[in-house]
């Protein structure tokens, strides 16, 4: 399903995708890993119509796909 169909669903997918985000940070010890886990989810589920690394990287707003 995409967020596309949720959109006009009745049910609150932006409280269900935070909770998800929320449950998922435990795996990550530090913050960076955590808010760079939470964009690429936002990126996998952007309108975007590939989703390789550098795509998905773009549509979180980051430079790059990867820190050197």
């Amino acid at each position: 399903m995409a967020v596309s169909d949720w959109a006009g669903s009745v049910s609150d997918w932006r409280a269900a995708l935070e909770g998800l985000k929320a449950q998922i940070s435990s795996a990550f010890v530090r913050s960076e890993q955590r808010a760079s886990a939470g964009a690429f989810i936002d990126g996998l589920l952007s309108g975007a119509e590939r989703k390789t690394g550098w795509v998905v990287a773009h549509e979180a707003g980051l430079a790059r796909s990867y820190k050197p």
